[in-house]
């Protein structure tokens, strides 16, 4: 699921690049503001939630990113790369067994205790969301959303996820 998502970002950050940073950066009132405060957004997300709060650490500690510190596609990037390469090490040592495990982390409103599976799902979800909203700006700009389906993630290449596929089913719809 994480893969999907990065490879998501990955799509979305294309398509960004040819709106240009300043639209890209312009104030639309979503949630996080413009689509680059979404975009960091989930960044923030996928760390904080997968680096800090599943490792018992307070998601208060957890990056927040700002907008004013990013000016390139090219940092945008760089900065997602790294969170992917971390929640791939995190998700590749994750048992089934330590999804069960109860966690006990921080945040504002004092100390929170849930299972791994349920913050790593909440992780997913939450970025799932931010991505849905992504799609609904680029639709109000008139600018089809790079979006994949995820029936049809991953058919198109060998492994897992292209099991059972039909070969219809490998021509995507992003």
């Amino acid at each position: 699921m994480f893969e999907y998502l990065a490879e998501s970002r990955a799509r979305f950050l294309r398509r960004f690049r040819e709106l240009g940073w300043t639209e890209f950066a312009r104030d639309r009132h979503a949630s996080w503001g413009s689509l680059l405060g979404l975009y960091l957004h989930q960044l923030d997300d996928e760390e904080g939630w997968l680096q800090f709060a599943a490792r018992g650490r307070s998601t208060v500690d957890a990056p927040d990113r700002r907008e004013e510190a990013y000016s390139t596609f090219e940092q945008l990037a760089e900065d997602d790369a790294r969170v992917t390469a971390q929640t791939r090490a995190l998700l590749r040592a994750v048992t089934a067994e330590e999804l069960g495990r109860v966690v006990e982390f921080g945040e504002p409103s004092g100390s929170t205790r849930r299972t791994m599976e349920r913050i790593v799902m909440h992780a997913y979800v939450d970025e799932l969301a931010h991505l849905g909203e992504m799609i609904g700006l680029l639709w109000q700009l008139e600018v089809k959303p790079p979006y994949l389906d995820w029936i049809d993630y991953g058919v198109d290449r060998p492994g897992p996820a292209a099991a059972g596929a039909s070969p219809a089913a490998a021509g995507g719809s992003g």
